[in-house]
């Protein structure tokens, strides 16, 4: 039996216990009239204070016949008699795109403070995954349901008019919506028990390697900057924490001390107010995900956490010129490449050992048994110093956006590794210790 994680107050239920929401259509069959809407308090109390009366009256909710469930993706309205395929959370009656109960599901959190840039990041990662890194893996990204219509919305607002996405509103003035997107990665792509073999290969016991493709739902779920800085704030998101798949944590270097020091009085955009510090954010996160008993028998928490250092285009007069942080990994083959990825994360090791003399990674070792260091440019560039909130006038020239999120998919054997050799590794070691 299919088992679903609603993407909204990440509930699992079985398939055959989604409920149907009617759509009224004016097409009803029985009597020739269609369904009135009813009060839907159940999805209106989830949403918070936002919803206004009116909002609240919506398309009936109903269970299918108990021969019917679980059997297929429509339905008849008992009360109109109009087939509808729109699939409702039992617990907080939120609709589910019809595809996305079909297939498994990988729930990305994307956690940072207030400014790190989560919307323009989510916006330029789903543009690159379409294009350059889509062709390098031979994957397809599409977005499902309401997501349609905020990813067109967003990506013309970046790559169009040239202007940067609205802050996420904080959890106190209403939900944030996930948003929802169906990845295909060619099967090919996939990693069987752990090892790497080409379509074909034959396994023990008879098996092949077959081609084809797989389906997966991405779910980004986006919290305010503002909810990060108390606990309380953060309760709103502790079953969303608690059911990823994997965490994006997005830090802004520029609310390290020592970086804005070093930056202070160079020529450049002006330093940003100073927010929750990224370690009492990776502290927080932590100490929700052990509120549902998520530690392992050492005490340290198994969900796979990518720390990604934002803004690396103003990190630049900083960086040597050997950095592999200046440019995008090549992806050759499709593959994640391991000495590419083990380099980029002894790099930013050793560049948060230099700004704050390495708390925050050992912070994320003492809590967490999976960390990923990461250093990434959305836009590549800071926007204009007379217009703040709009994009650089040459659009977004990102660099290293798709690494945390590949990262977490290979993690899960969605895509294939290329492992580095022993004398790479102690190579990218030493160079990381300073003594190459």
């Amino acid at each position: 039996m299919t088992t679903v994680i609603c993407p909204y107050c990440f509930t699992r239920a079985r398939a055959a216990q989604l409920g149907y929401r009617c759509r009224m259509s004016a097409t009803g069959v029985r009597g020739g009239t269609t369904c009135d809407p009813e009060r839907d308090d159940v999805w209106a109390d989830f949403m918070g204070p936002a919803v206004g009366p009116q909002a609240r009256m919506r398309g009936p909710v109903f269970q299918a016949p108990r021969t019917l469930r679980g059997g297929g993706g429509r339905t008849d309205c008992p009360g109109c008699g109009v087939s509808t395929s729109v699939r409702v959370c039992p617990r907080c009656h939120n609709d589910l795109p019809t595809d996305y109960c079909d297939q498994d599901s990988r729930i990305i959190a994307l956690v940072g403070a207030k400014a790190t840039g989560k919307s323009t990041y989510v916006t330029v990662l789903v543009n690159e995954l379409r294009h350059r890194v889509g062709s390098a893996y031979r994957t397809s990204i599409a977005a499902m349901g309401d997501t349609q219509r905020r990813d067109r919305e967003m990506a013309d607002e970046l790559y169009l008019r040239h202007q940067l996405p609205a802050t996420t509103r904080p959890a106190a003035l209403g939900f944030n919506d996930p948003l929802l997107y169906r990845l295909s990665v060619p099967s090919g792509n996939r990693v069987p028990s752990g090892n790497r073999f080409p379509s074909g290969t034959r396994f023990p016991g008879g098996g092949r390697f077959r081609s084809g493709s797989r389906h997966t739902a991405l779910v980004f779920f986006d919290a305010a900057g503002e909810d990060l800085r108390s606990a309380e704030a953060m309760d709103r998101y502790t079953t969303y924490l608690a059911a990823a798949d994997g965490i994006i944590l997005l830090v802004d270097p520029l609310q390290l001390p020592s970086v804005r020091d070093e930056l202070a009085g160079r020529e450049g955009p002006p330093l940003p107010a100073v927010e929750t510090p990224p370690q009492q954010i990776a502290a927080d996160i932590a100490a929700q995900l052990r509120s549902h008993r998520r530690a392992g028998a050492r005490g340290r928490l198994a969900t796979p956490v990518a720390v990604a250092l934002t803004k690396t285009d103003v990190l630049r007069p900083l960086l040597s010129p050997q950095s592999p942080l200046h440019h995008n990994a090549s992806h050759q083959g499709g593959m994640v490449d391991e000495h590419d990825r083990t380099a980029v994360h002894h790099e930013v090791r050793s560049l948060l050992d230099g700004w704050d003399g390495g708390a925050l990674y050992r912070q994320l070792e003492s809590d967490f048994s999976d960390v990923g260091l990461f250093g990434l440019t959305a836009l590549g560039a800071s926007p204009p110093a007379d217009a703040p909130a709009d994009a650089p006038r040459s659009g977004p020239q990102p660099v290293r956006v798709e690494d945390p999120l590949l990262w977490l998919l290979a993690r899960r054997g969605l895509l294939p590794v290329r492992r580095a050799t022993s004398a790479a590794r102690a190579a990218v070691r030493a160079e990381g210790a300073g003594i190459a």
